[in-house]
């Protein structure tokens, strides 16, 4: 039986030619008596040996001895630390590898987190799922940390605060923190947490640490639109340009009055990205914004190097592209067994970011899920706090520099184009991977129509609307996997009803049947009756007539002239519209004949 284990650790995974290397040894009896433990630690360079270092050392029952040893690292290369331990019934080996390398400038390296969560409540305030809240308060990452991913992350900052990071806290995500902090947070199975509680404490407290944190300006906070709408896919695929650019603006003043400080940086939710948001960018003063190095960079035209330096996007817009391979490693491979692998791994991640070669390695994920949703959170969490051990040791060292993206002093090369994708190269996880998003997306962008429509025969937009429209376009909830039809409809029909309360117009047909002779007018009279308050601007459609025409309020009544072209009794549509919506509809039946007069008009009673 195996009584002694050893876990084997380095001060900094990558060295410079001349460093001395810190060594630490953890030896972990889980016996109920001391146990002597002979030591042999192997250096070796590209797989030759170069020295060697023996000891002894105490391991008391039950507890965690620690023993410490060092080396000069006089070449570059691979170095692998190999120890060798024998506990008299038990035996074991560890290894561990440092990369040395000659003197160089420090990689500038930028870490962004995408903390996210879409707005789970509902119309009436209460919510309907509170990740919002969970990931701050509760003990998803026990027992390594008492708190969930948001929580994590704040305390990561404290504990190495000088490790500059960049993040984004989506302006859902605060909204919601912040109405929790002002008035508690009802979910809609009745569950109450009253204001003053203790997981809105906690959601208080974390959030003041954010705020903290990015006015001493260890963090770039970045804003994004109010939710997590699919930009790039709304813009190229349904022209949807005026709920980007309003969504975006109401979120940049979210996250400034929120966290006390102006972003520069915005998130392109999903990377959904295409050039039709370069304006929008423009517009709000947006400095830079982050998209994916395998799939965004291939298909970028202009002066094209690498995807370690940052470009200038017709002179408008910095773009900074991510390390995918670095970034899903963080994202993806996290189901962590346990401490050894977790070392293992954030020092395999220190080693990969100066194995690039790269001026300015950027790495950019989520930032509570690959926590959160792995099957070992605990143990993620441990990782990356090694790996920040790591940097901040490296930083020491000068190998790497630790920067915000608004403070990126590099040269820009010049791209003229961004093509149209996503971080998944392509946009199918929201529109084609289940069988009901054709639907759901042909019920939204008929909304939508019917929004845009009816602001123009009024003149002014429908804030409250457009704002219930921002909720249902959520990415979150059009996610393949995770697919959330409830609030989609929940607030469609919302939306749908705000427009519907807006909307109280009633047409009809002074005749169900009016008689004529081919080639020659026939008037129809409509009688309108307007509950809307106001004069209302629509178009006219009688058969091939086509009028502007202003509806007053109450009742009124207007004459379309229609000209038949056949003979014969035949019904004919008229239609009230307004841009590409229809509005009104009813219909009224012609009897036509060949004449050369004009027949009275007269319903089929007559």
């Amino acid at each position: 039986m195996v009584y002694v284990r050893a876990l084997l650790d380095v001060d900094s995974p990558v060295h410079k030619v001349g460093d001395e290397v810190g060594v630490k040894v953890r030896l972990i009896n889980d016996s109920s008596s001391s146990i002597n433990v002979n030591i042999t630690l192997d250096y070796l360079l590209e797989g030759r040996h170069v020295n060697s270092w023996t000891g002894s050392a105490l391991a008391l029952p039950g507890e965690v001895t620690t023993v410490n040893a060092s080396f000069t690292v006089g070449e570059a290369g691979l170095w692998v630390i190999r120890l060798n331990g024998d506990a008299g019934t038990s035996k074991f080996t560890e290894s561990i590898k440092v990369r040395v390398i000659e003197g160089r400038r420090p990689v500038k390296l930028a870490l962004v987190y995408h903390m996210h969560q879409p707005p789970w409540y509902m119309s009436d305030g209460r919510y309907y799922a509170d990740w919002a809240f969970r990931y701050v308060h509760a003990p998803v990452m026990a027992p390594f940390f008492n708190g969930g991913p948001y929580l994590f992350h704040a305390f990561l900052n404290d504990k190495y605060s000088g490790v500059k990071v960049n993040i984004h806290l989506s302006p859902s995500l605060l909204k919601q923190w912040v109405d929790a902090i002002e008035k508690g947070y009802t979910l809609i199975n009745g569950e109450v947490h009253a204001k003053g509680s203790g997981e809105v404490n906690a959601v208080a407290k974390v959030l003041d640490m954010y705020r903290v944190q990015a006015n001493r300006g260890q963090l770039d906070v970045l804003s994004s639109v109010y939710a997590h709408t699919i930009l790039g896919y709304l813009a190229s695929r349904y022209e949807i340009i005026d709920v980007i650019d309003e969504e975006l603006g109401v979120g940049m003043e979210v996250t400034k009055s929120t966290l006390g400080v102006n972003p520069v940086g915005v998130w392109t939710p999903e990377m959904a990205w295409s050039m039709e948001l370069l304006d929008i960018y423009e517009k709000h003063k947006v400095g830079y914004t982050v998209l994916d190095g395998g799939n965004h960079f291939p298909g970028v035209q202009g002066d094209k190097g690498s995807i370690y330096e940052p470009y200038s996007l017709g002179g408008r817009l910095t773009v900074f592209f991510r390390d995918e391979r670095l970034s899903n490693i963080l994202s993806f491979q996290n189901n962590i067994p346990d401490e050894r692998s977790a070392v293992k791994l954030a020092a395999m991640l220190s080693r990969s970011i100066i194995e690039t070669n790269g001026e300015l390695v950027v790495i950019a994920l989520d930032g509570e899920n690959f926590i959160a949703m792995s099957k070992t959170p605990a143990m993620v969490g441990l990782m990356l706090d090694k790996f920040y051990s790591y940097l901040s040791r490296m930083q020491e060292l000068g190998i790497i520099e630790t920067v915000r993206l608004s403070q990126v002093n590099m040269s820009r090369r010049s791209i003229t184009y961004i093509p149209t994708t996503s971080w998944l190269g392509g946009f199918t996880k929201w529109d084609g991977e289940r069988r009901e998003h054709a639907e759901y997306w042909v019920k939204v962008i008929d909304s939508y129509r019917y929004l845009r429509g009816l602001e123009d025969a009024l003149g002014g937009k429908i804030n409250e609307a457009r704002y219930a429209l921002w909720h249902a376009l959520d990415s979150d909830f059009w996610w393949a996997e995770f697919w959330n039809p409830d609030l989609i409809n929940h607030w469609v029909e919302e939306f749908r009803n705000i427009l519907d309360s807006r909307f109280k117009i009633a047409m009809r047909p002074l005749r169900e049947v009016y008689r004529g002779l081919v080639n020659r007018p026939i008037d129809v009279e409509l009688e309108f009756d307007n509950d809307m308050g106001v004069n209302v601007k629509f178009k006219l459609i009688c058969l091939d007539t086509q009028l502007d025409v202003v509806i007053q309020p109450g009742s009124s009544r207007i004459k379309c002239s229609i000209i038949p072209r056949l003979a014969g009794s035949y019904r004919v549509p008229i239609f009230v519209t307004s841009g590409n919506y229809i509005y009104l509809q009813s219909y009224v039946t012609l009897n036509v004949t060949y004449g050369n007069r004009d027949p009275p008009n007269e319903d089929s009673a007559g």
